[in-house]
Formats: C-alpha cells, structure tokens, sequence
C-alpha cells in the first residue's frame, strides 16, 4: 500500500481551496493501493483560509503558523512530517492549482515503473483547459506547483534550502540536486492538472527579483557546474538584463550576489552530500 501525503501551502487563498483540496481529499483512498493524506500549512492568512480548512477538510492535518513561513518552509514542515511518518510519496500542490480525476494514481502508477524518477508532474494547464501553463511551457523544471516527489529521493537530496530561496527558485535549487544525485524529472502527460494564475501579473522589481536575482543565485548553487563557469555567465546576463529591463536594479542585486559568494560555494558543496536518513533542514 503506497502512501502519498498532499502538502498544501495556504496564505489568502480560500477562493481557490475547495476545488484545490477538494480534488485530492476524497475519502483518502484510490482505487489503486494508495492511500491519500492532506497536510496544510496555512501562513497566517487572514482571509479565514485556516478555519475553512478545519471546518471542510477536518481529516486534514493542518498547521496554523503565526507568520508567513514561505514556501520552503512551510514544504519543508510536510516533507519532514512524511519522513517521520513512513510515507513514500509527497505530492506538492500549490493552493491555486487542483488536480483532474485519476493524475495521482496516473503519477504514483508511473513513480513506481521509473523509480529513477524524482520529481513527475502531471501536464499542467490554465483553468479552463486553454493553454499550458505560462512557465510549465517555459522552463525545463516543471514548477512545484504539481509535484510528485519520491520520498526517498527527499533523504538522499534533502529538504528545500530556506535560506537562499524562502519563496522563489527552490524548486530549481532542488532538482539541480536532484539531478546531481543521478535522479531524473520529468512529465505524465496522461495525467492533467490545472495552474489558476493566467490573470495576475507582476510589477518590474518583483520580476527583476524574481528573474534576475534569484535565477542567478539558482545557475550559482547549481552542483552540476563550476561556480567560476556560472559566474562568468551572470556577469553576461546582469548586463543583458540591466538593458533588457531598462533598470540599474541589477547592477545593485549584483553586488550582493557577489557578497553571496562565499554561501553558494559553500551550498554546492551542501548539494553533493548524501543525507541518508538523518534529519536536515
């Protein structure tokens, strides 16, 4: 029997729970021999998220944080509850997202016939079934917002740094883990699933910072390639990105990825290790 736990970080979204933890809770059983357990970790919403969860979902384990903990973190709290608990899936679902009938048993069945496989996702699409997903479609790491995850995988790799990457380019940082641990990510197309985001958009900083300065720390940390290699290649991008965004904010965040140094080397060296089954963070 393959136990999956469904890790779902809440702050403000409670016009998306229901179809979001509706479309895994069930009853916590598959057709398959799969048992589904939820497990919420709300950020101190204040738009009553926690108790919806408490009041619809009561089977769900859920964690009321008395701050925002970010999306490390906040993951970080499930995938240590599913080591210490013996499960041997964890699915990472973000609140905006849900699930179509059948892609967990879909992706557990295709885990289980690659064991190679660290990370599967379903194929991940706008509400409505319109398009791909904006960055799904983009980036050759499909985004954590739908994730399946080999537990065993989370000893050997470990947990998402929290320190670098609180909210933005952990899921990045963890494959390049992965992957130098000889793992594999990769797609089921057969089983869908849905990213409600198509509508927002992010002002220039938030993008800068997200793009730039956090993609940059990620090329850094990278165990896959020398840190000399990918710091000649930030050096290329600052400048591509101070023109591209018209912006010196760059240039500033510069400056302080070069103060990183020292931690990013230290973290590549951090991503080599095997953790076994020893508790980290």
């Amino acid at each position: 029997m393959k136990r999956v736990l469904v890790i779902v970080v809440t702050y403000n979204g409670l016009r998306w729970l229901d179809r979001c933890l509706g479309s895994v809770a069930g009853d916590g059983r598959s057709e398959m021999a799969m048992t589904v357990d939820l497990f919420v970790v709300d950020n101190d919403s204040t738009d009553g998220s926690a108790d919806y969860v408490q009041a619809h979902f009561p089977k769900a384990k859920l964690v009321r944080s008395a701050e925002n903990l970010g999306f490390s973190k906040a993951n970080n709290l499930g995938m240590q509850y599913a080591l210490d608990h013996g499960y041997d899936y964890v699915y990472l679902l973000n609140q905006d997202a849900w699930l179509e009938s059948g892609a967990m048993e879909k992706l557990v069945a295709a885990a289980e016939a690659s064991q190679e496989y660290a990370v599967l996702s379903p194929l991940q699409m706008t509400d409505g079934y319109k398009d791909v997903d904006r960055l799904f479609k983009k980036d050759r790491t499909p985004p954590a917002a739908h994730w399946l995850v080999r537990v065993d995988a989370i000893r050997k790799v470990g947990l998402f740094n929290e320190t670098l990457f609180p909210f933005y380019g952990q899921d990045d940082n963890w494959c390049h883990r992965a992957r130098y641990h000889g793992y594999k990510i990769g797609i089921v197309p057969e089983a869908r699933a849905v990213h409600d985001r198509a509508q927002r958009s992010e002002d220039k900083d938030r993008v800068i910072f997200r793009n730039y300065y956090t993609g940059s720390l990620v090329r850094l940390a990278n165990p896959n390639i020398p840190v000399w290699i990918s710091f000649l290649y930030i050096i290329v991008f600052t400048l591509v990105k101070t023109v591209k965004y018209f912006s010196f904010r760059p240039l500033g965040y510069f400056v302080s990825i070069c103060k990183k140094l020292p931690e990013l080397v230290s973290l590549q060296d951090l991503s080599k290790k095997d953790y076994g089954n020893s508790r980290h963070t």
